[in-house]
């Protein structure tokens, strides 16, 4: 807060937040200030959508100003509140210290409410009713995990605007638009890889249709037992893995291989993984060609 103490002092206070400063503000601040309203020449309010303040002893945060619960400044959801307090400039911290539950030193007033006001104190007591300051961390900002995928499928390229939507066609010439979910697992194509692997390994299932269900469901198709867990979650990324490098080479280099070939590279690759790792194999190359839990011992 020391550092909070400095720049309100050099360019004060309003409505609970720092002022941007005008023309005897620092070029800087004054950036960081535009990046915090929103106001920036590119993305917009970018920063305000990406961060989220993580609850902790709540010393360093501002209790109208900052989205401390549920993500979204008080101020913003109780303005006709925040424009009547007394106390815009309080932290989460002294303003629990001062009460906020009914008759709590926290609701000051610039005026006797309305009655209609009084019904959003109330509103805004229940939202802290069961709200406990977490005295053993301290407060911190979080970013917000991108809600779009980071894989660069070119249905997220499109979605970022870096190809038209015109290119969004799988490489592998099926006419579906290319995503991760389609790529990896219902692609006519692509997706066939994963009958062969099965067959493989001996086991058999029904792939969901997304990603998460089919890793989940992968990894426990041939038992809970944590070795057969571990092999199986080796084998779902190399796929995903050998997947996806087929694809780049079909895109950037204009090369493919059959799904045969691609099978090939999974038992291929396994084999030596687990040989760079130290893994005890029961038989030889040629048995894992065949039997790959037999060579392992966990049959």
């Amino acid at each position: 807060m020391e550092d909070w103490g400095v720049l309100a002092a050099r360019y004060g206070i309003d409505r609970g937040r720092l002022r941007e400063g005008g023309r005897s503000g620092s070029s800087w601040w004054r950036e960081i200030a535009r990046i915090r309203d929103g106001v920036a020449d590119i993305g917009g309010g970018w920063f305000g959508e990406s961060v989220v303040r993580k609850v902790g002893d709540e010393v360093e945060t501002f209790f109208w100003t900052d989205p401390w619960l549920d993500g979204i400044p008080l101020c913003e959801r109780f303005q006709r509140l925040f424009d009547l307090s007394v106390n815009k400039s309080s932290t989460v911290a002294e303003c629990f210290s001062l009460g906020w539950g009914v008759g709590g030193e926290v609701w000051a007033w610039r005026r006797q409410l309305w009655a209609w006001e009084e019904e959003l104190v109330v509103e805004c007591q229940a939202l802290l009713h069961n709200f406990v300051l977490q005295d053993q961390s301290i407060d911190m900002w979080l970013w917000r995990p991108d809600p779009i995928p980071g894989l660069p499928t070119k249905d997220n390229l499109a979605h970022r605007g870096i190809i038209t939507a015109e290119a969004q066609s799988c490489v592998a010439g099926c006419g579906a638009l290319e995503s991760a979910q389609h790529l990896f697992i219902s692609c006519s194509t692509f997706g066939s890889l994963w009958m062969l692997v099965r067959s493989w390994l001996g086991v058999s299932l029904a792939d969901p249709l997304d990603l998460t269900g089919h890793f989940s469901q992968f990894t426990f198709s041939s038992g809970s037992a944590r070795a057969r867990r571990s092999f199986l979650q080796l084998i779902w990324l190399l796929c995903v893995w050998t997947i996806w490098k087929e694809r780049n080479n079909r895109l950037f280099r204009n090369s493919e291989q059959s799904v045969s070939q691609l099978m090939d590279q999974v038992k291929l690759h396994s084999y030596w993984w687990l040989k760079s790792s130290n893994i005890t194999l029961a038989y030889n190359y040629h048995c894992w060609w065949s039997s790959p839990f037999l060579c392992l011992g966990i049959l």
